[in-house]
């Protein structure tokens, strides 16, 4: 059933629980990470926070809003974002019921700018996992080493879900192992790479599991100034959006597949009932996120769906998205 709520309520309205961080080794306890994401200032801070200020029966866009200090530093200043391949498909193959009218559908990744430092958001995939998955479209080698450049420069690494074409180059490339440090995936999510290869299409040697920083968190999970993991299990079991408060005021939602194109948002339709079928979503779980979305562009937020090509460049041109990935 579809929300009908005129709040921004997101459909899944448990009481926050203390924040559980697990970390595979005591070493990597102890090892120094960017002082904007410090995990054990971070772990610390929300035990205390969960204490402190309860968040249950608050919608998740007011706790992500509330939780934009909870790790201190200044706001991010931009977010970029490039698109590794450039594909197209009928908009009815992304959209119920919609027009067979050909749009774009490019695999992006995303770049929280910071004035020192990045997050990256998702990581796409390599030529080889791309061929792998039979993907029609173009791939662009410049793009992706430019890609490859941004990860291995960034304090962090953020997956929106466990599918290969948003984790599969730190799944499963020749700079997995360098990135997994810095890649920090949901226990959700590390269960889909070590269980279900059959639905990321990502291979994944699971003797590389405990390189990653693996974190499990019931609603939501500051991870940066300005910078807040929203869960959002629908798509696949791991899947979450990434909340993003500029120093701007501008606020960002990186949608990740909850949709595969605004019209979905817009109009709160999902995929296909085969394409969904054929990924074993929850559609009942998606329903709800797509009202919540759209309830949340009402109140000004924007939403960016990953896959919508027209939309990024409408964004870039907006200025609330840049084209292109800083390296430095």
């Amino acid at each position: 059933m579809r929300a009908t709520t005129s709040r921004v309520d997101h459909p899944f309205a448990e009481p926050i629980r203390p924040l559980t961080l697990y970390t595979e080794t005591a070493a990597r306890d102890h090892r120094q990470m960017p002082t904007m994401i410090d995990r054990r200032m971070i772990r610390g801070l929300l035990c205390t926070l969960a204490v402190a200020q309860p968040l249950a029966a608050q919608p998740e866009l007011a706790a992500a809003r509330g939780l934009i200090h909870a790790v201190p530093g200044d706001l991010p200043i931009a977010i970029g974002y490039l698109n590794v391949e450039e594909d197209s498909w009928p908009l009815s193959v992304a959209v119920e019921n919609a027009p067979k009218t050909t749009v774009s559908s490019p695999t992006p990744v995303f770049q929280v700018r910071f004035a020192q430092g990045w997050i990256m958001i998702d990581a796409a995939m390599d030529r080889e996992i791309a061929a792998g998955a039979h993907d029609s479209g173009r791939f662009f080698d410049d793009r992706y080493t430019s890609a490859i450049t941004a990860l291995r420069g960034a304090g962090l690494i953020v997956i929106t879900h466990e599918h290969y074409d948003h984790i599969g180059t730190v799944g499963h490339s020749a700079v997995a192992d360098e990135l997994a440090p810095k890649t920090m995936l949901t226990r959700a999510q590390m269960d889909w790479l070590l269980h279900k290869p059959e639905r990321t299409l990502t291979p994944f040697d699971s003797t590389r599991a405990g390189r990653y920083i693996i974190v499990d968190y019931d609603r939501v999970l500051p991870i940066a100034p300005g910078v807040v993991l929203i869960k959002a299990p629908g798509h696949t079991p791991g899947s979450q959006v990434v909340y993003v408060k500029l120093a701007s005021g501008l606020e960002v939602i990186l949608s990740g597949d909850v949709a595969w194109h605004r019209l979905g948002i817009e109009t709160e339709k999902e995929k296909p009932d085969s394409a969904s079928r054929h990924m074993a979503e929850d559609r009942a779980a998606i329903a709800g996120e797509l009202a919540w979305l759209h309830q949340a562009e009402r109140s000004g937020v924007s939403v960016v769906v990953s896959h919508d090509g027209e939309q990024l460049k409408t964004f870039a041109r907006q200025g609330i998205l840049s084209e292109g990935l800083a390296a430095r």
